[in-house]
This record gives C-alpha cells, structure tokens and sequence, in this order.
C-alpha cells in the first residue's frame, strides 16, 4: 500500500465523518444531559417535530462518490478501501438511523 492511497484514504474518511457529523446534528441536541433529558429519544419527544434527516441524508450522499469512481470507474481494489467504506457506511446509518430506531421500544 503506498502513503499516497493511505493519505487519501484517510482524508476522505476525515472529511465524511466531518460531513455527517454536520449534517446530522438535530437543532437542540446540544440539551442532552441539560435540564432532565437524558437521551435523543426524550429529545425527540421533548421538542416539536423538527427532523431534517431526510435532507441530511441526500446532503451525505455525495459522501459516497469516491468509493463509486474508484471501484466502478477506476475497477480498482483495495482492503482498505472497502474497510474504510464500511466504515463510512456503519458511521452513515448510525446517525441518520440506527440511533433513532432505539426509540421506538
């Protein structure tokens, strides 16, 4: 593996966290642990319907560009890619998903 695609490699995942993280913060979630809630899911109970997943979710999507020319395009591949992919991808839905299905129970 040479540095060049283990820097971009690691920029990438760097910048997509960055871009999620972003994207992907409700508006009041800075109140957790504040005043009586505990958790997102008393958030979400707590405040009036004010969800921006779905257009966090088409704003992250470009996230996955990269992995689409390198390995579609470019037919190349690589451990790396695709562990750094899978974690992009885990990372991805926890935050626009996973985090928020726990609520339901």
């Amino acid at each position: 593996m040479s540095w060049k695609k283990f820097s971009l490699t690691t920029l990438w995942l760097i910048a997509s966290v960055c871009w999620i993280m972003l994207w992907s913060i409700q508006d009041k979630e800075w109140w957790i642990r504040d005043g009586g809630i505990e958790n997102i899911c008393e958030l979400m109970a707590y405040i009036e319907n004010d969800d921006i997943r779905e257009v966090g979710m088409i704003l992250t999507l470009p996230v996955f560009f990269p992995v689409v020319y390198v390995i579609l395009i470019k037919r190349k591949s690589d451990w790396l890619i695709y562990l750094v992919t899978a974690l992009i991808s885990a990372f991805w839905l926890w935050q626009f998903v996973a985090r928020y299905q726990f609520c339901l129970w």
